[in-house]
């Protein structure tokens, strides 16, 4: 029902978001006394400096997803006037929701990055103030992608609740994959390796959630209805558990998007766990293993979350009753 190009910016769209609330939520917690001389040297030396090698990349990559994302929704649409006639329609939707809070998160993601680089100042409670503001957009644009594909009534395999729910935790976990997955190939990964062990442990839990959620989704939608639309629900569950889209979904999203970084995360969780505590005790093979750990689990989860939108947008079916009369 919807194009390449849309598939690419529910997937940019969620990950941009996802990867724009983790960087949020990890500035939050720069203690007050790391905080403040870091801003007053714009983060160029001491702690500021190795705070902005962390987090500034991050926000680098989330930004770049946004803007791709909303260049696919652009392309797709045409005629990029729509959207701003959309925009200023006046009408409270899903869309301008969503297309409103893309912008505000975008443009503070941007101003937040001219700080981290050290092209702005401004004060340690105006810094919480945007990354709080930062978190609470991209919440809203990983979760309205999902409330958008619900509110399509004529599409069964996108109604409930369980959906918006599914993509605002697979945005969440794209987004500690993204922060994992860049920090694996700079210093990040030495400097911050308790921090990355946390967010590996939190996207073990976001995509246990994940799996929860589909498998609700898929066992509430066909009896979601007792009407005609039943039946194209249960095709397209159909087509993803045991029909042509299965593969992808079981060997694709199921396997290498959710199993596979979940054990790759457990591995490393372990081996957290029993590593050396003296210092000097880490060894080049230990460092190695941690770094591709991240990489691999980071880049599983990436692809799992354009499996995940691929195949919700591909299953789609609309009931016969809708699509006749269209014929």
């Amino acid at each position: 029902m919807f194009s390449e190009l849309a598939v690419g910016y529910l997937f940019l769209g969620g990950a941009g978001a996802g990867g724009c609330a983790v960087a949020a939520l990890l500035s939050l917690l720069i203690g007050r006394d790391d905080l403040t001389p870091a801003l007053q040297a714009q983060f160029r030396s001491g702690e500021g400096r190795l705070f902005r090698a962390f987090l500034s990349p991050l926000l680098v990559a989330s930004l770049g997803a946004l803007l791709v994302g909303v260049a696919c929704l652009l392309a797709d649409l045409g005629q990029p006037a729509r959207l701003l006639l959309l925009a200023f329609s006046g009408k409270i939707t899903h869309l301008t929701v969503g297309a409103w809070a893309l912008v505000l998160c975008a443009a503070d993601a941007a101003l937040l990055l001219l700080v981290w680089r050290g092209a702005a100042r401004i004060t340690a409670a105006l810094f919480r103030a945007a990354n709080g503001l930062l978190l609470a957009l991209a919440l809203v644009v990983a979760l309205y992608t999902g409330l958008l594909l619900s509110s399509m009534t004529a599409v069964p395999l996108w109604s409930g609740a369980a959906l918006p729910a599914l993509f605002l935790v697979s945005a969440l976990s794209c987004g500690l994959a993204l922060a994992a997955g860049l920090a694996s190939v700079t210093e990040a990964a030495r400097t911050f390796a308790t921090t990355l062990h946390r967010l590996q442990a939190a996207d073990m839990a976001a995509i246990a959630l994940e799996a929860a959620l589909v498998a609700a989704w898929l066992a509430w939608v066909p009896a979601a209805d007792a009407t005609a639309t039943a039946q194209a629900a249960s095709q397209s569950v159909a087509q993803l558990v045991s029909g042509p889209l299965a593969p992808a979904f079981w060997g694709g999203f199921v396997a290498v998007g959710m199993a596979l970084p979940f054990c790759v995360e457990a591995v490393a969780t372990a081996a957290w766990s029993a590593r050396p505590v003296a210092p000097g005790a880490i060894t080049l093979r230990h460092e190695t293993w941690r770094r591709a750990s991240l990489a691999a689990a980071s880049l599983s989860v990436l692809a799992g979350g354009f499996l995940l939108r691929y195949l919700v947008v591909t299953a789609a079916l609309q009931p016969i009753s809708v699509v006749a009369p269209l014929l």
